[in-house]
């Protein structure tokens, strides 16, 4: 039977764009708000703005590759493709983590919200989860695995359903936040004056604005499996960012003006809610709402983490069919048409991540780093696949390294050791190639990844990002990359033949 999705199995342009919208709508919308009014004030507004055209450019680069490229993880693949697999190996990891350990905090965070219902106590302690708490988040990880395991069409059609009532709930409470109480005082408070556009800025990543949003790249992982996908890719990423923006927008703004007023007295910075929407439900009097809001709490993560396990599941098999990971990975069951042996691997390692993290919020900051290195490959492909484009991408990739510096420094310092571990690794694995060989393609990125580290300037920043991406797009290196690339392939193929006389 072929591999090949047959057009029935395809995912419609409907579907793509709730895949995506339902990706984006997960744990942070219950979160962003009050960090976002803590970090930036009134200029909150303006950081979502600002996170959504961020990464509505990130989708844009990405509907470009894979309008050349349609194929399965194509968000871990595209510098792959653009030049070569050792070369897009730092991207790849750090998307492909960065996805897997969303699902571990989705999972995670249902855990937290149905511990405020059930019984606090059986399931959180002071350090986080307790045992029970741990079983219970693990039980969720199974019913995302099942989920996924039977195909892209029943994902589809449970997502359907989950995204609407994911994007019925925040509308409904922004309706009844509104009617119950808004004060527009709220939004002249005396320290207002304390935030300015630099606090939108840093808002994008410490109030998880990135982190919120990341989900439009979910329909480029599932690239192969859409309709038409040269066309439906950048539309669903277009309609489905426009939605989640707009809801976002709504809920700050339904946020900042419910809050009664003498609880701002120290001013925004000081809003210190453990369940934002409702604590701010229950201090009102809506308990209905507040009901409410527990429910939306199990769905809306849960509906993020069965959708981004899928997606991580195909990115780790885009990285084994580049060579990246070892290629048994890259086998596709004939009936689903999708790598179970990726399924597998990636609930055990979100099993085992889910096991040693300690909170949500601990994970939130890092996990939004790993995606901002994975989404600097996008218009770095771009660009080397389709020169003409190359201002576009230069513009993109320089924002991307500006907002790096806005990191904390020992998160950043956490992911530069780790994806420098992972490239390592994958030296040892593929040592055969020459260290040169090696040295050549991947360290370009990770001395940039350091160099920010050690001065995270804005203007060493932006200097930095513009050498790096002229050097890596220049047509002479990627020519160099691609030509390496074939030498790869055909080396391959020769191990293949040797194996087969062998045998």
């Amino acid at each position: 039977m072929s591999n090949i999705a047959t057009p029935n199995k395809k995912i419609s342009l409907f579907s793509a764009v709730a895949l995506s919208a339902t990706c984006m709508v997960g744990s942070g919308w219950l979160f962003s708000s009050q960090l976002a009014a803590k970090e930036a004030g009134n200029w909150a507004f303006l950081a979502w703005v600002l996170a959504a055209l961020l990464v509505l450019s990130v989708g844009m680069c990405l509907s470009k590759v894979v309008a050349i490229y349609p194929v399965r993880g194509a968000t871990t693949r595209s510098s792959s493709l653009s030049h070569n697999n050792v070369f897009g190996m730092p991207f790849s990891f750090a998307n492909w983590f960065g996805i897997m350990v969303t699902v571990a905090t989705e999972a995670q965070a249902t855990t937290q919200y149905l511990s405020a219902a059930i019984d606090k106590q059986s399931l959180m302690g002071d350090d986080g989860l307790t045992l029970n708490g741990k079983l219970l988040a693990l039980g969720i990880l199974v019913l995302y695995l099942v989920i996924n395991y039977y195909g892209v069409k029943l994902l589809a059609k449970i997502n359907n359903v989950i995204t609407v009532l994911k994007v019925f709930t925040p509308l409904f409470t922004i309706g009844v936040l509104m009617l119950a109480h808004f004060d527009t005082s709220n939004f002249h408070l005396a320290t207002t004056g304390g935030f300015g556009a630099g606090s939108a800025i840093t808002a994008i990543v410490g109030a998880g604005l990135i982190y919120s949003f990341n989900g439009f790249q979910t329909t480029v992982a599932f690239a192969s499996e859409i309709k038409d996908p040269t066309r439906n890719i950048p539309k669903a990423i277009i309609y489905s960012i426009g939605i989640v923006l707009t809801l976002y927008l709504c809920l700050q703004f339904a946020f900042m003006g419910a809050i009664p007023h003498e609880v701002l007295a120290n001013g925004w910075a000081s809003l210190n809610f453990s369940s934002p929407l409702m604590n701010l439900a229950i201090l009102l009097g809506i308990n209905f709402l507040a009901i409410l809001l527990v429910a939306d709490s199990v769905v809306s993560p849960s509906g993020t983490g069965y959708a981004y396990l899928g997606s991580a599941s195909r990115m780790l098999y885009a990285m084994a069919k580049e060579g990246q990971m070892p290629r048994w990975i890259a086998k596709l069951c004939p009936v689903y048409n999708f790598s179970k042996r990726s399924m597998i691997i990636n609930f055990i390692l979100t099993a085992l991540v889910l096991w040693n993290a300690k909170s949500w919020a601990s994970l939130m900051v890092v996990v939004t780093g790993y995606h901002i290195i994975g989404y600097m490959a996008a218009p770095v492909s771009m660009s080397a696949l389709k020169p003409k484009t190359k201002a576009f991408g230069l513009v993109v990739f320089t924002c991307l390294g500006m907002i790096m510096t806005t990191i904390p420094s020992g998160d950043l310092l956490m992911m530069n050791i780790s994806l420098s571990i992972l490239v390592l690794v994958f030296w040892v694995i593929q040592r055969k190639q020459g260290f040169a060989h090696l040295l050549l393609f991947s360290a370009p990125f990770m001395i940039y990844l350091w160099l920010l580290y050690i001065s995270p300037n804005w203007i060493v920043s932006l200097a930095l990002s513009i050498a790096f991406f002229l050097f890596v797009t220049n047509q002479k290196y990627v020519d160099f990359c691609k030509k390496e690339k074939e030498k790869g392939k055909e080396e391959i193929v020769d191990e293949e033949i040797v194996g087969e006389e062998i045998a």
